[in-house]
C-alpha cells in the first residue's frame, strides 16, 4: 500500500469516527459547522502564496545559471577533445579523457547537490507558508465555532462539499489583507 492510500485511508477513519461522535453524542444536536479549504488554491490565487513560488522560482533560477555554467564548460571540453583526437598522442588523449570525465563526475555532484539544495528550499518555504495558513485557519475556525475545517490539499478525501462551506476563497482574502497591510505600512 503506497503512502497517498494509507493517508486516504487514515483521513476516512477520523473523519468517520468524528462523524459518528457527533451523531452518537445528544449534546451535539445543534448544527455542527464544517468548513474546507484548498490549501493549493490558497497558495496559487494569494499575494502571499504568489510571493512563496516568485521567491523558489527566483531561487531556482539562480540555481539553475550555475549548473549551465558548468554545463557550457563541459562540452567545451568534449568539443576539444573530440577535435583534437586524432593529433593528440595516446597519453595524451587519455590524460584529457580522465579530465573530462573527472568534471563530468564533479558536474554530476554539483547538480544533485543543488537538486537537494532546492527540495529543502522548497520544503521549508512550503512549510513556511503552510504554517502562516495553518494559524489563519486555526483563528478564523475558533472565532466563528467550527467544530472541523477540512483541508483538501494533500489527498483529495472530498469528492464533493457545498460551496457554502469552501472557506478556500474567504482565506484567500484574509492571508491577502496581512500582505496589503505591509505593503501600505512600506509607503
Amino acid at each position: 500500500m503506497d503512502i497517498h492510500t494509507c493517508k486516504k485511508t487514515i483521513y476516512a477513519v477520523i473523519l468517520g469516527v468524528f462523524f459518528y461522535a457527533v451523531a452518537a453524542n445528544p449534546a451535539c444536536s445543534e448544527e455542527v459547522k464544517i468548513g474546507l479549504v484548498d490549501s493549493q488554491m490558497v497558495l496559487d490565487n494569494s499575494l502571499k502564496g504568489k510571493e512563496v513560488k516568485e521567491a523558489l522560482n527566483d531561487y531556482v533560477q539562480s540555481r539553475q545559471k550555475i549548473v549551465d555554467i558548468e554545463e557550457i564548460d563541459l562540452r567545451k571540453l568534449q568539443e576539444e577533445l573530440t577535435k583534437q583526437a586524432a593529433i593528440l598522442s595516446p597519453e595524451t588523449k587519455q590524460e584529457k579523457e580522465e579530465l573530462f570525465q573527472k568534471k563530468f563526475l564533479e558536474y554530476q555532484k554539483k547538480v544533485s547537490e543543488l537538486q537537494k539544495e532546492i527540495q529543502q528550499r522548497r520544503t521549508e518555504m512550503l512549510e513556511g507558508f503552510n504554517n502562516e495558513l495553518e494559524k489563519l485557519v486555526r483563528a478564523i475556525g475558533e472565532k466563528e465555532g467550527y467544530a472541523l475545517i477540512l483541508n483538501n490539499l494533500d489527498v483529495k478525501i472530498v469528492m464533493f462539499a457545498k460551496p457554502s462551506i469552501d472557506l478556500t476563497k474567504r482565506i484567500t482574502e484574509e492571508m491577502d489583507k496581512g500582505i496589503k497591510k505591509e505593503e501600505k505600512g512600506k509607503k
